[in-house]
């Protein structure tokens, strides 16, 4: 009987080992489970920060772009003012030379405006101004205001038959648009 007890205290004691060694294995896989998570909040962690470092690159990369178009337009349109001041100067020039052209006899003055005009004319296209609109040219909403129509023998319809105001560009693009007369086509045409 002695030797039952025994075994059984020695059996109790053994399931008691196998029960703690259980208990440790399960313990150690706990751990193992916590590690392997903590391991992938990690990497998700990581992932949501390079993805969010990757957006944060290309919003930077965007920026420049636009801060360079930006500057690039600031540059190109630093004069505009100063520019159509000129303009209207220029156009003042033009109307007086094509009525002193008509003829008093003072080709002194005459010369002399010519000069200023073509210097004048020189340093606005010197700086990036062109003027655009001639007669015969097919009339454009995008760079001509018609101020009227008028039937023309010579010009076709939907052409500019006088020009008013010439257009200009600045540096390629439209600064002023041109103020035509256009032409309705030949008054003979619209009656038959």
């Amino acid at each position: 009987m002695a030797d039952e007890k025994e075994n059984k205290e020695s059996l109790s004691e053994k399931g008691d080992e196998i029960k703690n060694e259980v208990k440790e294995a399960q313990g150690a896989d706990a751990e193992e489970q916590a590690t392997v998570d903590a391991a992938e909040d990690l990497k998700q962690q990581l992932d949501q920060m390079s993805e969010r470092y990757l957006r944060l690159m290309a919003e930077f990369d965007n920026f420049k772009k636009r801060v360079c178009r930006d500057y690039e337009r600031l540059v190109e349109t630093a004069n505009e003012k100063v520019i159509g001041e000129m303009v209207e100067v220029r156009e003042t020039f033009e109307r007086a030379l094509r009525s002193s052209e008509s003829g008093d006899g003072c080709t002194g003055v005459v010369d002399g405006m010519k000069l200023i005009y073509a210097k004048f004319d020189s340093i606005l296209t010197k700086n990036g101004l062109e003027s655009f609109a001639e007669v015969g040219d097919t009339f454009d909403p995008q760079l001509h205001d018609a101020m009227m129509k008028v039937p023309n023998e010579k010009i076709p319809e939907d052409s500019i038959a006088e020009i008013y105001e010439k257009g200009y560009r600045l540096n390629g693009r439209v600064f002023k648009h041109a103020k035509v007369i256009v032409s309705s086509g030949s008054p003979a045409q619209k009656k038959n």
